[in-house]
């Protein structure tokens, strides 16, 4: 395994602290599979421009319909 450091803003810091604390795992596992998943992605042959001229607006709408039209929950709002 190799370290690796970086410098991130503070910001940036503590969301991640928040949201390894959501999924009860620590910082460096977060962070890890977060990199793990953006480097896999395109070695997958799924970068983002080609899925997206896959994609089907009709698909699209057709799963949105499925999502119920509620209010966000609070503190989801913009």
């Amino acid at each position: 395994m190799t370290t690796l450091q970086t410098a991130i803003p503070d910001d940036v810091h503590e969301a991640l602290i928040a949201q390894a604390a959501r999924q009860n795992i620590s910082v460096d596992a977060l962070v890890s599979r977060t990199l793990r998943a953006a480097v896999a992605f395109p070695l997958l042959g799924l970068n983002v421009e080609e899925r997206a001229i896959r994609g089907n607006w009709e698909d699209f709408d057709r799963i949105m319909a499925r999502v119920a039209d509620v209010p966000p929950i609070a503190g989801d709002e913009r």
